[in-house]
């Protein structure tokens, strides 16, 4: 069995300092073999907080894979976000900004949704769906980008552009899993075919209306997943495990 430390939102720079130890400290007696981030490792694009973010994670003494969010790239700096908008990030995620990992059981997708001229809502072009297909062709495979392709019921925010070719296109390709942050909602979708949509919640960001902090640890089973929950109280403390969840495994 392989196990996977599934993060997102840390938003460094607006974040709980209090649950980075208890975090940490959760990680390491979970003892995942890799970790992935769905983006948004700081609040904002800037060299410090990256430092900062990768600090953190070098901590862990894992490797980990990383996709860009929202807030990795400018927002009031308008030339920086239109002309070097990863300058910053590179520095903390060294490599390309849509990491490939293949690993026993399971085979990682980065997909970089941000879109310097949409900044919030993000984009998939034709040309990263297609690269989709054309790496799910052997699986299981998990696609791991910042923005949903599909909305939690009630949510207001806008899906970013071409979300629905997106969701139709991996449940074609045979796609398992599609792990997404920005929504800092946790929440799971499995379709008919059984394509499960995991929305993760916000590791560390400090966001009043947010619900509890928290991050996920997937293990990867012979013919199936099982999602672990690992919450923080409102008020602090350490992350506590939730009963897990099993989840189909396509391929």
């Amino acid at each position: 069995m392989m196990r996977l430390a599934l993060l997102s939102d840390l938003h460094i720079g607006m974040h709980r300092a209090a649950l980075v130890e208890p975090m940490l400290e959760a990680i390491a007696r979970a003892r995942p073999d890799h970790i992935v981030v769905a983006g948004d490792l700081v609040q904002r694009a800037r060299r410090e907080l990256f430092d900062e973010a990768g600090m953190l994670l070098s901590r862990t003494g894992l490797p980990w894979l990383c996709v860009p969010g929202n807030h990795d790239i400018p927002l009031m700096n308008l030339p920086g976000r239109l002309f070097w908008p990863f300058r910053a990030y590179q520095r903390a995620v060294p490599g390309p900004r849509e990491p490939l990992l293949e690993l026993p059981g399971l085979k990682i997708i980065g997909v970089n949704s941000t879109f310097p001229y949409r900044w919030r809502n993000g984009r998939i072009t034709g040309r990263q769906i297609d690269r989709v297909r054309h790496l799910s062709r052997s699986g299981p495979v998990m696609v791991v980008q910042h923005h949903p392709i599909s909305l939690l019921p009630g949510e207001t925010k806008e899906l970013m552009l071409n979300a629905e070719a997106a969701l139709s296109a991996y449940e074609e390709a045979g796609v398992s899993l599609v792990l997404t942050g920005h929504l800092h909602q946790f929440n799971t979708a499995i379709s008919d075919s059984g394509m499960t949509q995991i929305h993760a919640g916000s590791a560390l960001c400090d966001r009043s209306e947010d619900p509890p902090n928290e991050f996920a640890l997937l293990d990867v089973e012979s013919n199936s997943f099982a999602l672990t929950r690992m919450i923080a109280p409102k008020g602090g403390g350490e992350f506590l495990a939730q009963p897990p969840m099993k989840l189909p495994k396509r391929r």
